[in-house]
């Protein structure tokens, strides 16, 4: 299919060749840049760069952004995670302000793989997270869906939490599977076997990798076709068939070679000495460990370093070069401490947002709270003042009559400026010192009703 379809954009781009270079000259080398991604990196590459000095040169946004991602791709599979983040995160820039979701989530997912080849759990999360989110915005189906499960359950899978990472994998397998996403459904019975293989059911982990493989051939997916050879290769190592093992390592190692995969170069070349060391080809063993430890500190990959380092004290041991046995022990021992002490960082850095986060929530919700009472006793207060009329400042009364000046000069009875300032409800009375003057001082008050 891949071949079928950069032979149909090649035509294309010869027809267009013989014109002014335009909008469509850069979309068809977008198209032929993203079909020959895993079938021929460098012919990609060529493309790519075409589509986006063209695109920047016209000002066309959306091609712009389609041959960063593409770029960020490329580099990411050649192991230059620096030069890939920047590509993507033009590409993202892009897409958000255009407020394309479909593509932003898109480009989540690839700076989510970027963060995985470097072994950034937390980060890759973060964006396949993201990827998820926007898909959802913008309403997408199941299929779509599906890939952000298979790669949460990938995650899963790398923190060794398999469980989760079966139940995320089998969700994504039930659409793919009904859908008939071939191309997906590579990916993930790749990785089903990886997890079976996790769980010792090396069978099952067998079935799985040779599905996928049946798929990646079909589809002519170099770099898939590289890593299910490795995987089964691993496989057969761990079932004690090295001359198997042997073989399926070597063909990986060839593809990722011709792919120009540096990252994959490095794994397969650490595995393919740890099967010479176990079948005695000492000498070939050391020239492809250390090919692969040189591959992976020029990239700053802890992980495979690390691989690296295992095997290649597993060699000296087997020279019974104890002095250089010794020194790769130490490095390793350097080299694992690091590498922990990154992932206990992160790890602190994440309890650390997560605290923060928690901690703003709490004080936004005491917050509204008050607000909520404050609000509550206002309205009391209004209701208590509603209820009130104040007299306040100098009030003129008549040392005679007892009449009140009010504020426009006119004399008022008491009672009735009383009235007319204050919610008061005059009543009359008798007072007991007024009741002796008009009755006399033998009135006791009220009779006795005899």
């Amino acid at each position: 299919m891949p071949n079928k379809e950069i032979n149909k954009f090649e035509k294309e781009l010869e027809k267009l060749r013989s014109k002014p270079p335009g909008s469509e000259l850069a979309a068809v080398l977008n198209k032929l840049a993203n079909v020959a991604l895993h079938s021929d990196p460098h012919e990609a590459n060529t493309y790519v760069l075409e589509a986006k000095d063209l695109a920047e040169k016209l000002k066309l946004p959306v091609e712009q952004a389609k041959s960063y991602r593409t770029l960020g791709i490329i580099n990411r599979e050649a192991g230059n995670f620096a030069e890939a983040m920047s590509y993507c995160r033009k590409s993202l820039e892009i897409y958000e302000k255009l407020g394309d979701k479909n593509s932003m989530a898109i480009v989540h997912s690839t700076i989510a793989l970027t963060y995985s080849d470097q072994g950034l759990v937390d980060k890759t999360l973060e964006h396949y997270h993201e990827s998820l989110r926007c898909k959802q915005e913008y309403g997408a189906d199941e299929d779509e869906l599906a890939l952000c499960y298979f790669n949460i359950g990938a995650c899963y899978s790398g923190l060794f939490r398999l469980e989760q990472a079966q139940s995320f994998y089998e969700t994504a397998r039930k659409i793919w599977e009904e859908s008939g996403n071939r191309e997906q459904l590579a990916y993930l019975y790749n990785n089903l076997g990886s997890l079976y293989g996790r769980k010792e059911e090396l069978d099952k982990a067998r079935e799985y990798f040779r599905k996928a493989l049946d798929i990646r051939k079909e589809l002519g997916d170099k770099k898939g076709i590289a890593s299910t050879l490795g995987n089964l290769g691993s496989l057969h190592e761990d079932l004690g068939d090295s001359e198997s093992a042997l073989d399926f390592f070597v063909r990986s190692l060839e593809l990722r070679e011709e792919i120009g995969n540096r990252r994959g170069v490095a794994y397969a070349c650490s595995c393919l000495g740890g099967v010479y060391t176990t079948l005695g080809r000492l000498d070939e063993a050391e020239e492809l460990i250390l090919r692969g430890l040189s591959i992976t500190r020029n990239l700053k990959v802890k992980d495979w370093e690390i691989h690296c380092l295992e095997n290649i004290v597993k060699l000296y041991e087997a020279k019974v070069d104890m002095q250089k046995a010794l020194m790769y022990s130490r490095e390793l021992n350097t080299c694992l401490e690091g590498f922990m002490n990154e992932k206990s960082m992160e790890k602190i850095a994440r309890l650390q947002v997560q605290f923060e986060t928690e901690k703003k929530q709490k004080e936004a919700e005491i917050y509204r709270l008050k607000n909520v009472e404050l609000s509550s006793m206002n309205y009391q207060l209004r209701d208590a003042l509603a209820d009130v009329k104040k007299l306040q400042g100098m009030l003129p009364i008549c040392a005679s009559c007892k009449k009140v000046r009010d504020d426009d000069g006119y004399w008022q009875q008491i009672e009735s400026y009383i009235s007319d300032h204050s919610e008061a409800k005059i009543t009359h009375g008798i007072c007991p010192e007024c009741m002796i003057k008009l009755y006399g001082k033998d009135f006791t008050g009220e009779q006795s009703g005899k």
